[in-house]
């Protein structure tokens, strides 16, 4: 009984993370490449049709291949994913929302940039002899 209901949590989890890795696709500002990797971290716990589909999607496959394989953010992702912090940041700072709010965003997403940036942007193809 417990192991179907923390299926069904993480089910739960893959389905919103990957509705919000959809909604964050189309929307200035909010991210996508994160909600994936929630996606595909809880599916493959509570999933397997979800966690297939990830990583056969010509969308999230590779994404999800180069994470797997050395924790990498390529460069195209980076860029877009800086976009996307710059503009929300800039929305946050001419918006009229509680200044505690603001900072509090502002927090995250510097973290998230540190996060991003700190990655490599290539597998590593060296095979050592």
């Amino acid at each position: 009984m417990l192991e179907k209901s923390k299926n069904f949590i993480y089910q739960i989890i893959a389905v919103v993370s990957l509705g919000l890795a959809i909604f964050g696709v189309i929307t200035p500002g909010f991210p996508a490449t994160e909600f994936v990797l929630l996606c595909a971290w809880s599916s493959a716990k509570g999933s397997p049709r979800i966690h297939a589909f990830l990583h056969t999607n010509r969308l999230t496959g590779p994404v999800l291949h180069n994470w797997k394989n050395g924790k990498v953010i390529s460069l195209n992702n980076k860029i877009f994913s800086s976009i996307s912090m710059l503009l929300c940041v800039f929305f946050l700072l001419y918006s009229d929302i509680n200044l505690y709010l603001v900072a509090f965003a502002l927090f995250g997403i510097s973290i998230s940039f540190i996060l991003v940036w700190s990655r490599p942007s290539r597998l590593n193809t060296d095979k050592e002899l």
